[in-house]
């Protein structure tokens, strides 16, 4: 366990660029007051953004979180912090780069971005990159309208200057885009609705970029802009029919030491031309009515188990995290739109080999485009599922869902947030949880379709009138989920979400109260994090069983060792050290982690017999979140001590 822990240590690395580790406390007097006056508009021109969530990192070094959003016109923005104002750093347009590999006769001014980009060191050179996938969602009844889908890396220099990274763009096909379904090629290479994941699929130390295409392909591509070998797959090599929405999580969930991709598709049940699939044999012709949700090794083959079939086509990103507490990564998984029928009312939870987990799927009162959010809502250190109900264009249900891991709902929910314009509406984007009040529980932060300001809902389904994060007119609407992040480095945590002001890009930067610390966001952006794998793991204590001290003889009285205590998940521990060897100190017995803390040991030697190992005892170390023990506690280590003539051998090397 504490190994495929230690595999998802890039999430924790990833956190790092996005939160200062500053602790800062306000009343709530504090908090009503920043509320009222501490909204920032930054009006970036252009069309708006349009279901793009926004990103931040740090790339300058300069503490403070630069913010990347996409405008429904190709355009990718980094805005900067000086300290007092936000400036637009750089803007680019995506078309350009999808130009330089494009033919003349397929060029185009604009680009269209409709995903969230994702952000990290790609190529492993000390450096953040940004990834972004381009053409958004194909109009069939207009196909001169639509936009070249693609995969783009840019590279940010210290000046904040965007430029093309080397290798790059990474096209998609013509597959579709115009008729029936849109399944007709239309002289436009097919857009990217899902958003990019970032994760090493292989174990060369760089991250590969996953996504999923509207050109029936789910794509994997090595950070100089090659296709992974065996990738994408398509009709050709897998039997995927179709493409899809969803953007891919990535997890180890086989604990292999690598990640997996897991991500749903419009693609039925099928087993290939060949019949060779992993389906049953009644799906050797393709079974429309159904779609599969798919869970792939890093060279394309399927994790045992895997596809699983739903009733419905899957929009919905999935998420992954220990649901049930069985120390084992879930898969949780909205259902809808694409199949008419109600069949597809549902959430489905598998365990890591595709087995149901008990108590799902549930039944919704509709299409479940969203993607759901993993947090622990009710304080037990067990996440539970938050997930929206209905699309843009079915507003027949507007539920808010909160399940327990076992299925049964969480106090308060469902409900039906008040979005303060309209009464009541779908709700088919992210959930985004965090801590915005410095309370110590946490809360959720709600965008509804045609709604202008966000709702912000406490753990128990309680709610305000508060409708403060606004855009600033009402003919405006949000469509996206926020980020909550610390950008300008003030200790306190920011609402940042990219939308509309007078028809134009403006990215809305909230003041909150909420401490800027690691514990209090649990889910604080679409699909988790900047790298957008979609996975949340609480607390994990991570120790050594053993401590082993050489001592040389005759070399003092004193055998010195230091060890390390990891939290290998999210959040924060609280650590206590318990060990009562007479002859043993430690530099410290109590303390929190966030990531890691090293600790040294020290044994006084003298009266130990030479030559010999002694057994000492144990160390343990207990760890805590809000007073509950977490996953991994208590870790033991036995103490042995050899004293004696130490020598080191080393064994010749042999070149040619």
């Amino acid at each position: 366990m504490i190994q495929r822990k230690n595999k998802h240590r890039l999430l924790s690395i990833l956190f790092l660029f996005m939160l200062p580790a500053i602790l800062v406390v306000m009343s709530a007097s504090t908090y009503r007051q920043a509320l009222a006056v501490t909204r920032t508009v930054i009006s970036l021109g252009g069309t708006p953004i349009r279901h793009a969530s926004p990103a931040a990192a740090d790339f300058n070094g300069d503490g403070n979180l630069e913010i990347v959003v996409g405008s429904y016109d190709g355009r990718l923005l980094l805005l900067s912090f000086n300290g007092s104002s936000w400036t637009t750093a750089d803007s680019v347009q995506t078309a350009n780069a999808l130009n330089t590999k494009l033919p003349t006769n397929e060029h185009q001014a604009t680009g269209r971005i409709e995903s969230a980009p994702a952000i990290g060191d790609v190529d492993n050179d000390g450096s953040l990159e940004i990834v972004v996938t381009t053409g958004g969602y194909p109009n069939s009844a207009n196909p001169a309208d639509n936009k070249h889908g693609g995969i783009i890396v840019y590279e940010v220099s210290s000046g904040l200057s965007l430029t093309l990274k080397s290798g790059w763009p990474y096209l998609t096909i013509d597959a579709g885009g115009q008729g029936a379904g849109g399944s007709i090629p239309d002289g436009i290479r097919d857009g990217i609705w899902a958003a990019p994941a970032l994760g090493d699929l292989n174990g060369d130390g760089d991250l590969e970029i996953v996504t999923l295409g509207l050109d029936r392909r789910i794509y994997a591509v090595e950070h100089d802009g090659t296709a992974v070998p065996g990738w994408p797959l398509s009709r050709d090599n897998a039997p995927l029919l179709r493409g899809g929405w969803s953007s891919p999580a990535l997890a180890d969930i086989d604990n292999d030491g690598l990640a997996e991709i897991i991500v749903g598709t419009d693609s039925p049940p099928w087993n290939g031309d060949d019949g060779s699939g992993p389906f049953p044999s009644q799906y050797n012709n393709p079974d429309y009515t159904k779609a599969t949700v798919w869970a792939v090794n890093g060279d394309g083959s399927f994790v045992p188990g895997w596809p699983t079939i739903t009733q419905q086509q899957v929009q919905s990103s999935p998420a992954v995290g220990d649901i049930d507490g069985d120390g084992d990564l879930e898969i949780v998984v909205g259902t809808g739109l694409g199949i008419a029928g109600t069949n597809g009312y549902k959430v489905y939870a598998w365990h890591h080999n595709g087995t149901p987990v008990s108590g799902w799927p549930r039944t919704t009162g509709g299409n479940m485009p969203a993607p759901p959010a993993l947090a622990d809502l009710n304080g037990d250190n067990i996440l539970d599922v938050i997930i929206g109900c209905g699309a843009e264009s079915e507003q027949a249900c507007k539920n808010l869902y909160a399940w327990q891991g076992d299925g049964s709902n969480l106090p308060g929910f469902p409900l039906q947030p008040q979005n303060g314009v309209n009464g009541q509406s779908a709700q088919p984007y992210s959930s985004i949880v965090a801590d915005i009040d410095d309370d110590d529980q946490p809360e959720i932060i709600q965008v509804m379709a045609n709604t202008t300001a966000l709702r912000v809902i406490q753990h128990n389904g309680s709610q305000s009138s508060d409708l403060t994060r606004a855009l600033l007119s009402n003919s405006n609407t949000i469509l996206a989920a926020p980020l909550i992040a610390d950008v300008d480095n003030d200790g306190l945590l920011e609402t940042v979400f990219g939308a509309e002001n007078n028809g134009q890009a403006a990215v809305y930067i909230f003041e909150e109260a909420g401490a800027a610390d690691n514990n209090s966001l649990p889910w604080p952006t679409f699909q988790q994090n900047m790298a957008r794998t979609g996975i949340y793991e609480p607390p994990f204590l991570a120790f050594t069983d053993e401590l082993r001290f050489f001592h040389q003889q005759a070399a003092g009285n004193t055998a010195v060792l230091q060890a390390t205590i990891q939290n290998t998940g999210s959040g924060e521990i609280d650590w206590t050290l318990n060990e009562s060897i007479a002859s043993l100190s430690a530099s410290s017995t109590s303390g929190k982690i966030n990531n890691s803390t090293t600790l040294t040991f020290t044994i006084n030697t003298s009266g130990f017999a030479q030559d010999q190992w002694h057994t000492l005892g144990t160390v343990t170390v207990t760890g805590t979140n809000n007073s509950v023990p977490v996953q991994g506690s208590p870790q033991s280590a036995t103490v042995y001590l050899y004293v004696g003539n130490v020598t080191d051998l080393y064994l010749p090397m042999i070149t040619k």
